[in-house]
């Protein structure tokens, strides 16, 4: 994927509250929870519609939309929204807010399928003709119907559709419309909400996703990306100097947030510095439990301080990978070996090993074939290669390894 520029989560937060989409699922959440009969099973009747409709003054599509990101694909969600007492969107913190945001997102690329949309406006990163975009949206989605029909140009219903897309994704802030300047036709692009979102989406589906000017940030992924270059004793003054002027709650949820977008070596890291600030970052470490990159580092941290979170076998394998994945980006592999399982004796380090192949971490092919290249014992090194080769047959025909 090509590196991309993501703006600051303050002014992505300021952008989200105002989408007419997240707006719209907000009042129907609080319309739900005044008809207790509506949506218990997930689905909203037509006459039930029509009266929502009509008191929220949405169209049939808006408030479908709506419903979509109401129901999150759960049809316990409809029902669930009668008991939340939302804080206004304007008064909720900009993580609340984007991870808000991110959830509707997700809810309606899953309804709607527009992975494939939003994945092709990501690749070009450019503003992004109508007229030619109904083909990079055919490649995206994999679409072979007008090829097989013998077809060059998209039917009627085809081009609505499209048209309803591109109105659906505008309605959630992730597409803005344009004007090229040359021809004055219509254009589209990934707004910068948009691009930070389908950048998460990538992300955790195993993508390599760079981002632009990361190192050159004042925020905590500056920090982190300097720590990578420091002995222990600087990199404990820079942490120092990171933290004067930030509340322990602040920087927690800069760190967090830096984890959430970034690479193994920087969630590792991360952890590290909330380490540092100790139990006033507890708060926000328990949140992280509801993001998968962070949930395995997130329980350890809980438990090392001393709070209760469920750490599974699972939670504890996938913790693994993603801390030798980290070790990777920086070390030698013969010194990533070494720090690994530094004290499990060789037949349980083999037995574990054997195990990572179930692990959905983009990063497990790689230690495993690093593992089975530098590992001096040979019954760890042999585990690793039949761990390895499972792995690659897992995945065989599929995308990127869930993380």
């Amino acid at each position: 994927m090509p590196p991309v520029r993501l703006a600051p989560r303050d002014e992505l937060a300021a952008a989200a509250r105002v989408v007419p989409l997240l707006r719209a699922a907000r009042e129907l959440h609080a319309w739900v929870a005044a008809h207790p009969a509506v949506g218990a099973d997930g689905r909203l009747e037509a006459g039930d519609a029509r009266a929502a409709a009509d008191a929220l003054e949405l169209t049939g599509d808006e408030l479908a939309a709506a419903w979509q990101v109401v129901v999150v694909g759960d049809p316990g969600a409809a029902a669930d929204a009668r008991q939340s007492d939302a804080v206004p969107l304007a008064a909720a913190s900009a993580e609340a807010v984007l991870r808000e945001w991110d959830a509707a997102l997700a809810a309606l690329l899953a309804a709607e399928e527009l992975d494939g949309l939003a994945t092709a406006l990501y690749t070009v990163g450019a503003p992004v003709r109508i007229d030619a975009l109904f083909d990079a949206y055919s490649a995206a989605a994999g679409s072979a119907s007008r090829a097989a029909s013998g077809r060059a140009e998209p039917s009627a219903d085809e081009t609505a559709a499209l048209s309803h897309a591109l109105e659906t994704l505008a309605d959630l802030g992730v597409v803005e419309l344009g004007t090229e300047d040359s021809t004055g036709g219509l254009t589209v692009t990934l707004s910068p909400l948009g691009v930070w979102g389908v950048h998460r989406r990538l992300l955790d589906q195993g993508w390599q996703v760079p981002v632009l000017g990361g190192a050159d940030r004042d925020g905590a992924v500056g920090l982190l990306t300097t720590l990578a270059s420091c002995d222990a004793e600087d990199g404990e003054a820079k942490i120092g100097e990171w933290l004067v002027g930030r509340s322990a709650e602040q920087a927690a949820v800069e760190l967090i947030a830096a984890a959430a977008d970034g690479t193994p070596g920087l969630r590792g890291a991360a952890f590290a510095v909330l380490d540092r600030i100790g139990a006033p970052a507890a708060a926000e470490v328990r949140a992280a439990l509801a993001e998968p990159l962070l949930r395995a580092h997130a329980a350890v941290w809980l438990h090392e301080h001393g709070e209760d979170a469920e750490l599974g076998p699972a939670d504890r394998a996938w913790l693994l990978v993603d801390l030798g994945a980290g070790l990777l980006e920086e070390a030698d592999p013969r010194d990533v070996v070494a720090e690994l399982l530094p004290d499990v004796a060789p037949d349980a380090q083999a037995e574990i090993v054997a195990g990572l192949w179930q692990v959905r971490h983009p990063a497990v092919i790689d230690l495993l074939t690093t593992l089975s290249e530098h590992h001096p014992d040979a019954r760890v090194a042999r585990a690793a290669r039949k761990a390895a080769f499972k792995a690659r047959s897992a995945q065989a025909g599929h995308g990127p390894a869930d993380s």
